[in-house]
């Protein structure tokens, strides 16, 4: 395995070890935003999972159905390739191919020789070898992954491929419109209260902190991956810079009470305690933007700058884009995405520049005047 070519990706830390890469080949064909539309709908949905517990970790099938509406991905062909047939990876009609394979064999990624686990990766070709591509981000007890690139001999390929693989030919679309739009969608109290009490009840200490683990991981991630996508709506960070810390904070303690178990201490209290009322909090600091904030990030679409520079007071001709065509657009666009219906008087250059002095007159006539 030659030397990797280290890769930037914006959103890796965001992302799973299934979403990176399928991010990363919608990025090839939309731009390095594509990954957003993985943090399109938030919620919190669990299902039964391992070791009798619940999990909120998506399947491939999900995943997929999302890089298909949200990142402009449609599957094209699916495959199984068996353990002995490695060379059928990557047939003579594909120039790549998105690949899930047990990552205990890839040796480019710290969980091999130590964890079982399902781990996805770009097979492509390379100068007459194949090359393997890999975005995945994420530090683990055994090191860190790191974005790369690596090509792989025809042995090297058949050893990360000894237990078979998954393999699936994806085929890009339009997206229309190129971001979704951001949605909340908020878990019945008796779904939480049910997912926590299986957590604080299950007898295998070990095992149920190992999930856990998992589980605050994903949940962090998916909720920071949300905040990048309304933010680049133009929505204020700000509003979740709280938010956010407290879900780094409930990782890091539950990692911690899964060590100090291991290795046979008393359990520490509070990390269940502290992700209840993170789960509690979140509907409120969630919700729908306001009405500004909406036109705000609008009028930041069309001018191409900062929305938090508008909020703030700036005028709208901090924009070089800043012209009449473009105050036609902003009024055109906020007629057709926010219901605005303008009374004609009140289309004046003195209404038209700064934030405020607009949302006054869209106020009074918006559908949803929040």
């Amino acid at each position: 395995m030659t030397a990797a070519l280290p890769l930037h990706d914006d959103y890796a830390e965001q992302l799973d070890c299934i979403q990176a890469n399928l991010a990363a080949l919608a990025a090839r064909h939309h731009g390095p935003h594509a990954a957003l539309g993985f943090g399109a709908t938030l919620g919190f949905a669990p299902k039964p999972g391992p070791h009798g517990l619940p999990g909120v970790e998506p399947d491939l099938d999900a995943h997929l159905a999302s890089a298909d509406a949200h990142l402009g991905l449609r599957v094209d062909a699916r495959w199984r390739v068996a353990p002995s047939a490695h060379a059928a990876v990557l047939p003579d009609d594909r120039d790549s191919v998105y690949v899930i394979a047990d990552a205990f064999h890839l040796p480019w990624v710290p969980y091999c020789a130590h964890q079982h686990m399902a781990h996805s990766f770009i097979i492509e070709r390379d100068d007459g070898g194949l090359r393997a591509t890999d975005h995945y981000w994420n530090d683990t007890q055994w090191g860190p992954a790191r974005p790369g690139s690596w090509r792989l001999s025809d042995a090297e390929l058949a050893a990360a491929l000894r237990d078979g693989a998954e393999v699936i030919a994806l085929t890009p679309h339009t997206l229309a419109p190129p971001l979704p739009e951001p949605r909340y969608v908020a878990p019945a109290s008796a779904d939480v209260e049910a997912y926590l009490a299986a957590y604080r009840g299950h007898p295998d200490r070990p095992a149920a902190l190992a999930q856990l683990t998992l589980e605050t991981w994903l949940l962090a991630r998916s909720r920071r991956l949300h905040v990048a996508l309304r933010t680049r709506r133009g929505e204020d960070p700000a509003r979740w810079s709280d938010t956010l810390r407290e879900w780094r904070g409930v990782v890091e303690q539950t990692y911690l009470a899964l060590r100090r178990v291991q290795r046979g201490h008393p359990e520490p209290g509070a990390a269940l305690d502290r992700l209840a009322a993170l789960l509690a909090n979140e509907p409120a600091s969630f919700a729908a933007p306001t009405f500004r904030e909406r036109v705000a990030a609008e009028v930041a679409a069309v001018l191409r700058v900062d929305a938090a520079a508008l909020r703030a007071g700036e005028p709208f001709t901090i924009a070089p884009t800043f012209s009449s065509f473009r105050i036609v657009e902003i009024v055109e666009r906020l007629e057709e995405r926010l219901g605005v219906s303008f009374d004609p008087d009140d289309l004046v250059p003195e209404n038209l520049h700064r934030l405020d002095d607009l949302c006054r007159i869209a106020r009074l006539s918006a559908k949803e005047p929040t």
